[in-house]
């Protein structure tokens, strides 16, 4: 099997994304890059460069250096971290929660585009571009991150749960450790992992940095700088103390204007609604784009009355007392998803955020904010995007003449389609001059009656929906004997099914890395790489 690509409207239903991709002007309103101009990294060096206020570049410096060393990185990421003490170096970034062990395949495909895009804009620029990968080591949304999946041929993806979600705990993923828990599901997942000559190594790597001291944060970015030792992949951890301090001038503008950015969403929200497409975050009007964070749980907070509270209003405060907090402990302050590019393009001489549809829509409701904090908006880039498919599976998809956008369908609309396209002749021939004699049986009928009495028309259309119906009643049975006759073709569709877009989600949503790393090792990474063009911007089929 050749790899191959298909637009995104084959197989993912993403009406923004598709606009983005095919008629950028359309959407330029919201969007300052066309990701396909040629001429926008210079032009954006040139706006990272003449910021109003320059990005703490040696201390981000400083504390990344730290921070990389101790997820144990190798020299080529420390060097490019110290790089950014100097003012010709620039950030290609992405980013994502801290999964179990890296969760879905999209978050490895993600700094793989950043990672080739920051090669790549080095060498048509001249400057130097690093790749960083901002953790959302803060965010507390537990039932995102809880779990991983293995993906069979002989059934449903397995999932493995680190532990159940408790919608009251709101600690952030930085303060969640591993627990007892991470034993019993590593175990769990070894027995699922294919076996081969591999997979003893990739079981030794996880259970090397999971262990239940570790902090689910903190394992992921281990893992994570194993899986891209060499490649120069700078992690970042928000919820550091030592970054908290350079994030202050983006939370005192949020405390001192509380509802402007909201404002600057909404208004953007409408407009997109207005140009026919569904806003990607909600907020509410009296929405304040911070969480306090307070007795180990993250709080939102609104605004009224002059107060900012929290949901179920037990902490209450007003602007000073807010402004008072921050100066003493940054760190009890944290973004949101509207602040945290904000956060992160203020830290960083940004060029582009690398992201998936969903990023990429609500980057679009964020341009306003951009101009109130008096930031370059960066170019929205999208990432990588595979379905991996292995010889086994491939072979199925060749001998039925299958491709990813069947499985799109659903199952049972590919095992009909290929029913139908392989229906022996007769019945097939059969049931279309069927079809074809109602059709002219009933036109030449209807013409007779309705000179008689042009009230027969309707009982003439009635009694030919009644035939069709009933030849497509006798369609589907064929199929279903089809069906129970040809079970082994099902059979092997279901398996590919299972495998190619596994719980009906392209792969890249459920799979995870470590299935591979276990089938084929580590050179998995080096085909990934090998496998992705940054610069074209379709769904890829990738053999391995």
């Amino acid at each position: 099997m050749n790899p191959y690509a298909v637009d995104y409207r084959q197989v993912l239903p993403a009406p923004l994304l598709h606009a983005y991709l095919d008629d950028f002007q359309s959407l330029r309103s919201f969007y300052a890059h066309d990701p396909r101009d040629p001429d926008v990294w210079p032009r954006m060096i040139e706006a990272a460069k003449s910021r109003t206020t320059p990005p703490p570049r040696k201390a981000l410096s400083r504390i990344l250096e730290g921070q990389n060393s101790r997820y144990g990185a190798d020299e080529t990421v420390l060097e490019n971290a110290r790089s950014l003490a100097g003012d010709d170096t620039f950030v290609v970034s992405t980013g994502q929660q801290t999964g179990l062990f890296t969760g879905p395949l999209y978050t490895i495909y993600k700094a793989i585009t950043a990672i080739k895009l920051a090669s790549r804009v080095s060498e048509e620029t001249g400057v130097r571009a690093v790749p960083v990968f901002w953790m959302a080591a803060d965010d507390h949304d537990y039932a995102e991150i809880n779990h991983v999946h293995v993906c069979r041929a002989d059934g449903d993806a397995l999932r493995f749960e680190l532990g159940p979600d408790d919608p009251n705990d709101r600690r952030s993923a930085g303060d969640r450790l591993m627990g007892r828990g991470i034993g019993p599901v590593l175990d769990q997942f070894a027995e699922a992992l294919p076996d081969s000559e591999y997979s003893p190594s990739a079981i030794d790597a996880l259970r090397q940095r999971c262990s239940a001291e570790t902090s689910l944060s903190d394992a992921f970015a281990r893992l994570m700088t194993l899986l891209f030792r060499g490649r120069g992949l700078i992690l970042v951890d928000p919820t550091d103390p030592a970054l908290k301090p350079l994030m202050r001038p983006v939370f005192e503008r949020e405390i001192r204007d509380p509802l402007a950015s909201t404002r600057a969403v909404l208004a953007a929200s409408g407009k997109l609604a207005g140009a026919g497409f569904d806003p990607q975050v909600s907020r509410s009007p009296d929405a304040v784009n911070l969480f306090l964070y307070q007795d180990g749980q993250r709080n939102a907070l609104s605004y009224r009355n002059g107060q900012f509270s929290n949901r179920d209003g037990s902490l209450s405060y007003a602007a000073g007392d807010l402004l008072d907090m921050l100066e003493e402990a940054p760190g009890q302050f944290t973004h949101n998803v509207i602040t945290r590019p904000l956060v992160q393009d203020t830290l960083f001489p940004s060029l582009t955020y690398i992201g998936g549809p969903a990023e990429i829509a609500y980057y679009g409701q964020l341009a306003g904010v951009y101009r109130q904090f008096g930031l370059p908006f960066p170019v929205v880039y999208p990432r990588a995007s595979h379905t991996l498919v292995g010889a086994r599976t491939a072979r199925i998809l060749e001998k039925h003449g299958l491709t990813i956008s069947y499985f799109v369908q659903g199952i049972e609309a590919v095992v009909d389609r290929k029913l139908r396209d392989d229906m022996p002749v007769h019945i097939a021939e059969g049931l279309r001059a069927a079809r074809g004699d109602v059709e002219a049986h009933y036109r030449s009928l209807k013409g007779h009656m309705t000179t008689l009495d042009p009230g027969l028309s309707r009982i003439v259309e009635a009694s030919e929906r009644k035939t069709s119906y009933a030849l497509g009643r006798l369609e589907e049975k064929t199929l279903r004997a089809l069906k129970k006759a040809d079970g082994v073709m099902r059979g092997q569709i279901m398996r590919a099914d299972r495998l190619v877009y596994p719980n009906g989600q392209l792969q890249e949503r459920v799979a995870n890395i470590w299935q591979y790393v276990a089938l084929h090792g580590f050179d998995i990474m080096k085909t990934l790489f090998e496998a992705t063009d940054e610069a074209d911007f379709r769904h890829r089929i990738t053999p391995l």
